[in-house]
């Protein structure tokens, strides 16, 4: 009987004398002793566990280590694509302009053609959002361009759209340059609750590389920024984001410890990786190894744990798959993805209009989907993965390549779980 099976879904590995399993299906992860491993060791998939001690038979079923796992999947499969259809919760990435104060070399967009949102666009917004009568709750996303260029639009449709009967949430990611004291003291009161906001290492090395249009420093500024936030938002959650490639991870950790010290913890900072999705990047990005390698230093070496080294206890799919998620443009054209801002080709469709290109729309719900995937499906860590970046997975398919977008967890699953292990038994050093 399945009930009676060994669930393919557990790990079991030792390192250092400890002897562990991991299950997926329950995220659970337990310390063995040597009798108790080596028996569970010489088990395979679907091996019958009825002859097992009761103890370690009662261990396995609280861990799912038991487990019908066809029927797992299936449940799985049901729980995700149910999410993708659950209207309650809208999620609006919305672009007041396409405009940007900055020349990143790294922009994914295709041009900053000045485009800002016009009050009858705003106003189309407001009923667009009306007319998704199903939603209890609304998350907002301010994104560009650079938003605060458009900081006036944003206060007056975020005020139009608070005074509507919905739970209201919003975040914006900006360069954080154009925050004055005016600004600070008027985006208090619009239920923005975070800010994302890149460095891309400390002063000579960030004003370098994110600078202004006409070359001049950008990084002071946004130090002061982020104080007047500080001073008149802080309740609003700050980010760091820093784009680590070969040019600039040696300086990480030291802009890591600037921005601790400077605000006294109150301020985050984490790495991120500069993608090539559109073929404009010009920076000297790592690979996959390169990211994982870098995870491990930052671990080992200075006690930080930033891309985790244990799955996720749950999945979380990108918006891209779901019904009631959308990118909005300054025009109220619609997008599938952030990525695909301001190119006309990627349009599907407009607030106020039926679909445009509806198999672009189709595309972004349903191509590359990890549930339909048998590499996916047969995966150790298929329950506790979102399978990736649909936008990559897409692109992966359309380029002829295999689909996955794998987590980094997955090249090395015993080194990531053992790191998780450490940093679970041992205190971790300041860095």
């Amino acid at each position: 009987m399945a009930e009676n099976r060994f669930s393919r879904f557990n790990h079991l590995f030792s390192r250092e004398n400890v002897n562990l399993i991991y299950n997926s299906l329950s995220n659970a992860f337990v310390a063995l002793d040597k009798e108790s491993f080596d028996l569970l060791s010489k088990l395979h998939a679907g091996d019958d566990t009825s002859t097992l001690p009761e103890d370690i038979k009662g261990m396995l079923l609280k861990i799912k280590g038991i487990a019908d796992d066809e029927f797992e999947v299936d449940k799985i499969k049901y729980v995700t694509r149910s999410t993708r259809f659950d209207d309650s919760h809208l999620a609006l990435t919305i672009n007041p302009t396409l405009a940007c104060n900055f020349a990143c070399p790294y922009c994914f967009e295709y041009d900053h053609n000045g485009k800002t949102m016009t009050t009858e666009t705003e106003d189309r917004i407001v009923d667009f959002v009306k007319s998704h009568s199903e939603a209890k709750s609304m998350r907002i996303t301010w994104f560009g361009g650079e938003p605060l260029i458009a900081f006036d639009r944003i206060e007056s449709l975020s005020k139009k759209l608070m005074s509507l009967d919905l739970e209201y949430d919003a975040g914006i990611i900006s360069n954080g340059y154009l925050v004055n004291e005016d600004v600070a003291k008027r985006i208090s009161h619009l239920h923005i609750t975070s800010m994302q906001i890149t460095l891309d290492g400390l002063k000579e090395r960030h004003d370098s590389r994110r600078c202004l249009k006409n070359g001049g420093a950008t990084f002071d500024r946004i130090i002061s920024s982020m104080k007047l936030l500080r001073e008149f938002a802080p309740d609003m959650r700050i980010g760091i984001r820093v784009n680590i490639d070969h040019e600039n991870d040696q300086e990480f950790i030291t802009l890591y410890k600037f921005i601790t010290e400077e605000f006294d913890g109150k301020v985050s900072v984490f790495p991120a990786f500069t993608g090539d999705s559109t073929e404009k990047g010009t920076c000297n990005l790592y690979n996959r190894n390169e990211r994982r390698e870098f995870a491990i230093k930052m671990f080992n070496e200075h006690g930080l744990v930033f891309d985790s080294f244990y799955p996720q206890s749950f999945r979380m799919e990108c918006a891209i798959r779901k019904r009631a998620t959308y990118v909005i443009g300054p025009e109220g054209e619609l997008y599938g993805c952030w990525n695909d801002v301001g190119n006309p080709s990627r349009v599907y469709g407009n607030i106020s209009e039926n679909l445009t290109n509806e198999s672009l729309f189709i595309s972004y719900k349903t191509k590359a989907d990890p549930l339909e995937d048998p590499n996916c499906l047969q995966c150790l860590l298929f329950p506790a993965c979102n399978g990736g970046c649909p936008y990559e997975r897409i692109k992966r398919l359309e380029r002829g390549d295999p689909p996955a977008d794998c987590p980094l967890i997955k090249d090395n699953i015993d080194s990531h779980l053992w790191n998780h292990y450490l940093c679970r038994q041992k205190p971790i050093p300041n860095p």
